[in-house]
């Protein structure tokens, strides 16, 4: 009889209702009691038109701060609000596999209803650090320059920092493809609708969708929506790690989402920080985070966030909070894309956190040795390139040494190797 105490003990005797008093851009301001932060409230329209569901977002004096999940055409001062006593859950399950769905776990492909679904909690408590286990198996991507250089394990959380139209997501699809985790969970935030067909059909493809999630939350929706998908999609991605599933988590992008904070923080009053955005943000990115990684009895959560480097500015507020808070990052530069040198990724300034406990003494050496052939062309090259270096045949050796790695480094999706294949290559570059 217990379940049902607890019942009567959460049941409302009564029901709440209020109404709205003012707008200001996205958020509705209304009067409504007893309400709480992140109740879902129905809005209704005067004349007919569609309720519009909104959450609760802040509390002022004795004002609730909602904003809306859709358009919010038809609202009037005095419209009526109805607390509806729930919060926003997330929709998961097996059905969930192969589907494009949106922020609310409603497909956005043409396969019909989703079938077999439950209701997950959208937040969750932050996770024990001791209930965590050492990383120590390495994944395979199939990318050399990430397999020999910035070794990616199962458990990591990695960053992919780029700015516009170096690659970044032809090498998050390719990541995707070819990991060998169960299941993909992939968070489109903030992109163009053309992105998320030309990422699901053409980069994804069919092969690639069998057993992978698509969030998608295009840039012209609200920005409480755009959130809501991020966090719907962390839902999803820890309901399957706790059946014992090996999870990729990929949010492309992590910036957007720390744009879409922003842009909530700022409509409720948060004072604005370094380039308008609010505490919150710095505190919300961070919860994101450390909900992946390795886990005692239950299965990994591998994540890979990419963030958008806007004017190709590292030291950009949400890139140094990224990178303070990540295992790792991977940097592709627009000077390489320019001399159509894909994947872009500088070695040199990429890391892995966790690159040595991945990886035997015999590699580490050997990557060394090439770090250091890279950097040797690279504090020379002025001299080279004038002829003013007094040994001939040092240069030449600098030169073909320096060749022979950047061919190494460039590869094509098409032209996949494995971590042990990848290993072998560089080793007989210094054997």
């Amino acid at each position: 009889m217990q379940k049902y105490f607890d019942a009567l003990d959460n049941l409302s005797p009564f029901k709440r209702h209020g109404k709205v008093i003012q707008t200001k851009g996205m958020v509705i301001e209304a009067t409504c009691p007893d309400t709480y932060i992140g109740e879902i409230c129905e809005i209704h329209p005067k004349f007919g038109r569609q309720t519009v569901i909104t959450e609760v977002v802040a509390i002022k004096e004795n004002r609730v701060l909602l904003m809306p999940y859709q358009k919010i055409k038809g609202i009037s001062q005095g419209s009526l609000v109805n607390a509806t006593g729930n919060m926003a859950m997330a929709k998961v399950g097996k059905g969930l596999l192969g589907r494009v769905i949106d922020a609310f776990g409603e497909p956005l492909d043409s396969k019909g209803n989703i079938q077999g679904y439950k209701d997950y909690p959208l937040y969750q408590e932050p996770i024990n650090p001791m209930s965590r286990s050492p990383i120590t198996a390495p994944i395979d991507t199939g990318i050399k320059a990430i397999d020999n250089f910035i070794t990616f394990g199962r458990g990591q959380r990695i960053g992919l920092f780029a700015g516009s139209g170096v690659g970044k997501s032809t090498l998050l699809s390719t990541v995707s493809n070819n990991l060998s985790e169960d299941i993909n969970v992939i968070a489109l935030i903030g992109e163009r609708g053309r992105e998320v067909e030309e990422f699901v059909n053409a980069s994804l493809g069919e092969k690639g969708m069998e057993n992978s999630v698509v969030i998608a939350a295009t840039a012209e929706q609200p920005p409480l929506i755009r959130a809501h998908a991020v966090y719907n999609a962390m839902a999803i991605a820890e309901y399957f790690s706790k059946q014992g599933k090996n999870v990729l988590f990929i949010l492309d992008s992590i910036t957007r989402f720390a744009l879409a904070l922003r842009e909530i923080g700022l409509s409720i009053g948060e004072p604005p920080t370094v380039k308008g955005f609010t505490p919150s943000v710095f505190s919300e990115i961070p919860s994101i985070i450390e909900r992946c990684g390795m886990f005692k009895g239950r299965g990994a959560i591998s994540a890979i966030f990419s963030v958008l480097v806007e004017g190709d500015d590292f030291n950009d507020p949400v890139v140094d909070c990224v990178r303070a808070i990540l295992d790792g990052h991977i940097v592709l530069t627009r000077e390489l894309a320019d001399r159509n040198h894909y994947p872009a990724i500088d070695v040199l300034k990429s890391v892995s956190r966790l690159f040595r406990q991945l990886n035997n003494h015999s590699h580490l050496e050997n990557v060394g040795k090439a770090k250091s052939a890279l950097t040797n062309y690279i504090d020379n090259k002025e001299l080279i390139d004038m002829g003013a270096m007094s040994d001939t045949d040092k240069s030449e050796a600098i030169v073909e040494k320096w060749l022979e790695l950047e061919a190494f480094l460039k590869q094509t999706p098409d032209d996949l190797l494995s971590v042990d294949q990848s290993k072998k290559m560089l080793m007989q570059m210094f054997s």
